[in-house]
């Protein structure tokens, strides 16, 4: 019986897949610097000028955090795409990592429109809500999950076959989640600053100098703590648990008595934006951000949890 190998046509598409991460890596580095421009349309004198176009308004918040956006596609999907291309083992770790934010992410996000289905009944039809539901389910969850298991099948561990000592390679893929995780939410404290410093305060939300230093403060600790995880010290176990515990707390305690709706009218936006933009994102703003936050807080906290043999054993090597 004559056999026919696989692999050489498995290596081409993956080498393919490599290629395509990398022009999506490319052109979020293009479009970076050229969606820039972007802020002297809507600046005094530009064509889209409105009055309270500047930083604290939602529309000046998004161009940000979408010009952001692209830039980190490109510093993502560049060395992920070169990885996957050349076979290196650490591309398929990194891939693995970007797979398992994107279903952390699909499940906070599910969680969330479940728990607001009621809010979404009264502007939404059954149909329409159920369709959207499975959407979600199947973009944010389904696929990734079939991917993790193509990701990590036997085949594609072979064709990922040329080790190197990069420390990526060495390191643990749950610490490198936690740390990656850890990122995700700096840059979140960091788009709140774009939001007027909005912060939750155990039961109030403070806004603008009030909340600065708190912001400033949430992010140092959590850089030194996310530092502590890289090295696998067991006091940075310990402070990311302390440190979600106290953020997941202050997220319920304060935003479970406000609405999105409510939030958003504390900013006190520019009245083109309440009567334009607002009205537009008013499906969006069913969403409850505890809904959001809370199960992926939760879902960090867990991840440490189950990775504390890593800490332990490094405790016991000192």
């Amino acid at each position: 019986m004559i056999k026919i190998s696989l692999k050489p046509y498995s290596e081409t598409v993956v080498k393919f897949l490599g290629i395509f991460l990398l022009i999506i890596g490319l052109i979020g580095l293009y479009y970076g610097p050229l969606e820039i421009y972007c802020f002297y349309l809507f600046s005094a004198g530009g064509k889209f000028y409105y009055e309270g176009f500047q930083i604290g308004s939602l529309w000046f918040a998004y161009m940000v955090i979408q010009n952001a956006a692209y830039y980190i596609v490109a510093f993502l999907m560049i060395p992920i795409g070169i990885g996957t291309f050349k076979l290196q083992s650490w591309g398929q770790k990194l891939s693995l990592n970007i797979l398992y934010i994107w279903i952390i992410l699909g499940v906070s996000i599910t969680i969330s429109f479940i728990s607001s289905i009621s809010e979404f009944l009264k502007s939404l039809n059954l149909f329409t809500i159920s369709f959207i539901l499975l959407f979600m389910t199947l973009v944010g969850i389904i696929i990734p999950f079939i991917l993790i298991k193509i990701y990590k099948s036997e085949r594609l561990r072979l064709i990922f076959k040329n080790k190197s000592k990069d420390r990526i390679d060495k390191f643990p893929q749950i610490l490198l989640l936690i740390c990656s995780l850890n990122i995700l939410f700096i840059l979140l404290l960091h788009a709140s600053a774009l939001f007027q410093y909005i912060f939750p305060l155990f039961g109030k939300i403070i806004l603008h100098r009030e909340a600065a230093p708190y912001i400033s403060s949430a992010v140092f600790i959590l850089a030194i703590l996310t530092y502590g995880i890289w090295k696998r010290y067991l006091w940075a176990f310990w402070g990311i648990l302390v440190y979600y515990g106290v953020m997941l707390l202050s997220i319920i305690t304060t935003f479970s008595k406000y609405s999105t709706l409510d939030i958003i009218n504390l900013l006190n936006l520019p009245s083109y934006e309440q009567s334009q933009i607002v009205p537009v994102l008013s499906i969006l703003l069913n969403f409850n951000l505890v809904s959001i936050l809370g199960p992926f807080l939760i879902i960090i906290l867990v991840l440490t949890v189950h990775s504390n043999k890593y800490f332990y054993n490094t405790c016991k090597n000192m």
